[in-house]
């Protein structure tokens, strides 16, 4: 069984206040078992206090739609959350059988309500072989192996999760970039081949980059040559804040946006690029020379009485 996740449906503005801490998003995907599919919910929680936050903590149900009864529930311990940042934890639920579920996810400090969020899930029966491939970046795995020029530079393994939902992939090649700013990046790729309805499997890269920057990282996922997953780290990382050599950090992945293409059509316009406005411009000038005009002969006329 497989799931794609839905939009959130309720916004958190019922309990969000300006410069609060709130629920800015909610990540779900599940996986096929033996039995049943395991879901998991990552909520991401955002501070925007000038402060840090007390002690947090998440409440995440799952609720079958059908029933109207929660069929799975989970606590999430969030820590503290500073002051303008993001945080975010993921809970592992499992799901009976296929259905339409709602995830429903209540932010806590110190035992206060502070916001409540739910979106809606669809868990599909295991397609077949024959069907589409349906490929889902889910997290990815970040390792510094060791320091070198100096300590000036990181050795950083990237392996970044890979989930099939639908039937068989064709030849599968994964593109991640460091990206610094929209002129600094770093692209390496690698090839995945074919994977296998429900299956899953981890890409790996290897970058050497300077430690004193910050990544925001992208992943491509090609299909016979044609790009058919993206998704990225929602905040950029920085290496400089990870010193030890061989521990995996691990983040997740967002869905990238449709990019916004801007229409033509909705565009300002300059003068020079106006017709309508040029016709205008020349009426009013070929009347007020008229208006001049008739003024002259009028007071000619007036001079020879």
């Amino acid at each position: 069984m497989t799931s794609f996740s839905g939009c959130i449906d309720t916004p958190g503005d019922l309990y969000r206040e300006y410069d609060e801490v709130f629920i800015q998003d909610i990540d779900v995907m599940s996986t096929p078992q033996e039995e049943g599919s395991l879901m998991t919910v990552t909520p991401y929680i955002r501070n925007d206090r000038s402060s840090d936050s007390s002690m947090l903590s998440v409440k995440v149900k799952v609720i079958d739609q059908s029933t109207q009864l929660t069929v799975a529930e989970k606590n999430l311990d969030m820590g503290y959350v500073k002051a303008k940042s993001m945080a975010y934890n993921s809970a592992s639920l499992e799901v009976p059988e296929p259905g339409e579920y709602m995830i429903e996810v209540q932010l806590f400090e110190d035992d206060s309500l502070l916001d409540a969020r739910n979106t809606f899930v669809t868990v599909k029966e295991k397609p077949s072989a024959d069907q589409p491939a349906n490929i889902k970046l889910t997290d990815m795995n970040l390792v510094i192996t060791k320091f070198v020029n100096s300590d000036r530079e990181a050795v950083v393994d990237i392996s970044p999760g890979i989930y099939n939902e639908g039937g068989d992939s064709k030849s599968l090649n994964m593109i991640v970039t460091a990206r610094v700013d929209p002129y600094k990046a770093y692209t390496e790729s690698d090839e995945l081949g074919i994977l296998k309805s429900s299956s899953r499997v981890r890409g790996n890269v290897r970058f050497v980059l300077p430690r004193n920057d910050e990544y925001t990282f992208t992943v491509i996922v090609e299909e016979n040559g044609r790009e058919i997953a993206t998704s990225e780290t929602p905040e950029p990382i920085k290496l400089d804040e990870i010193y030890k050599i061989d521990v995996t950090k691990t983040y997740p992945l967002v869905e990238e946006g449709t990019p916004v293409v801007e229409d033509e059509a909705t565009e300002e316009p300059g003068e020079d690029a106006m017709p309508g406005f040029q016709i205008l411009m020349t009426l009013t000038a070929v009347l007020l020379v008229a208006g001049i005009v008739n003024r002259g002969i009028l007071s000619s006329k007036k001079h020879r009485k």
